[in-house]
């Protein structure tokens, strides 16, 4: 964290922002390269983070981008991404956006149910293009992951043993190319990952076996873990490399098949901080509260991902660093909500009014994972630097208007 960088960034834009470190992707991206088989493939998952500024050092830096929607088709194309380095997933796609993702050349879809391909099927066969698809599979086993996407009912992908028992529908336009499955995210340890793998590559050879097609791609997904709005223990991913050649070369895919893996919270997490202003400090009753101008609305609003960290955050004081007594606090934002809580019951040193306030780790899951609606507060401008260059400043437009 540049203490000085962020002071001075504050005086020129106004509080709370999101500053990104474009060094610490670049980073983040090679040494998780280098832990993955030399000829894998690695995908960020846009929904962490789809800023182009953050994006476009994925790409450089080798990655390729997978997207859910046509607002991060459009900023995976701001990165200079084409439409062949792009995957497009995710759960009801409409015909609209399969018709977009196919004008702008996207080829790859992952799809979770046949009524989804049937979609992906008809809008190729429109725009006389063969689509390539891969199956998203939700295996019988359950994996370790902080969230569960697989083992358990989801609404996500095909049940493994439904498509074990059931016929594949004929579709034109289209061809099974090969199998996706996502275990998870914070999945806990490089030995559940590698374990992860192993049940992904065993359900490609069961799924594509029975269904008859040649499986030329094993996206493995991710669930690469990275500390989320604290300074917490960062992974060890050490080996991870050795381990996965070995299962990638007892597979009988290998040398048919391309290995896909993707990322978002682990390329991306690092590189953000939100830098807030404190607006109070007030006393009710037994209880201190630190009001910040920033609050669920900006950070960690999506309590339905389990992401309402109250009590798991790190502040640092930019101000004043660490002085003065320790007291026990509530660390609130502006917002006319008792929800509206990022810390419950934590210890703070000295905090005074206009102190300014960083929280590190918020390049995933930060502003777009947030409740930017509520309220109809401006978003917090968005700075993405490299050194002390600014490379980009961006806000991300919220509020009603005429269409």
């Amino acid at each position: 964290m540049k203490k000085d960088l962020l002071i001075s960034l504050a005086q020129r834009h106004s509080t709370p922002f999101y500053a990104y470190d474009l060094s610490a992707v670049a980073t983040r991206v090679n040494a998780l390269r280098a832990e993955l088989p030399v000829q894998a493939r690695l995908f960020q998952s846009f929904k962490a983070n789809p800023l182009p500024a953050l994006a476009r050092e994925v790409r450089v830096n080798g990655g390729r981008a997978e997207i859910t929607s046509e607002g991060e088709l459009r900023a995976a194309q701001e990165a200079g991404f084409t439409g062949d380095e792009l995957l497009y997933g995710g759960p009801a796609k409409t015909e609209a956006e399969i018709a977009a993702a196919l004008k702008a050349g996207v080829r790859w879809f992952s799809c979770e149910s046949w009524v989804d391909a049937s979609r992906v099927s008809f809008e190729a066969l429109n725009a006389r293009i063969e689509a390539q698809v891969l199956l998203r599979v939700n295996p019988a086993e359950a994996p370790s992951a902080g969230l569960a996407m697989t083992g358990v009912e989801s609404q996500f992908g095909f049940d493994e043993e439904m498509l074990l028992t059931t016929a594949r529908p004929d579709l034109g336009g289209i061809a099974l190319r090969g199998v996706h499955v996502y275990f998870g995210s914070q999945i806990a340890s490089r030995e559940a990952l590698v374990e992860n793998t192993r049940r992904a590559l065993g359900a490609a050879e069961r799924v594509s076996t029975k269904l008859g097609f040649q499986c030329d791609v094993v996206n493995a997904g991710g669930g690469f873990p990275w500390p989320y709005g604290n300074d917490g223990t960062t992974p060890d991913l050490a080996g991870m490399r050795a381990d996965l050649e070995e299962l990638w070369q007892a597979c009988p895919f290998n040398g048919q098949a391309e290995l896909w893996f993707e990322s978002g919270r682990h390329l991306v997490a690092s590189s953000g901080t939100l830098v807030a202003r404190v607006m109070d400090v007030k006393q009710s009753r037994t209880k201190c509260y630190i009001v910040l101008d920033t609050g669920i609305h900006h950070l960690g609003g999506m309590s339905g991902l389990g992401r309402l960290p109250r009590g798991g955050m790190t502040f640092y004081n930019l101000t004043r660093g660490v002085t003065g007594d320790a007291m026990t606090c509530d660390v609130v934002g502006p917002l006319c909500s008792p929800l509206d809580s990022l810390a419950r019951g934590i210890l703070l040193h000295e905090t005074r009014p206009d102190d300014l306030i960083a929280i590190p780790n918020v390049g995933a899951y930060g502003l777009t994972a947030s409740l930017i609606g509520f309220l109809s507060h401006s978003a917090p401008v968005e700075i993405a630097y490299r050194g002390s260059e600014i490379v980009s400043v961006l806000r991300l437009h919220t509020g009603h208007g005429t269409d």
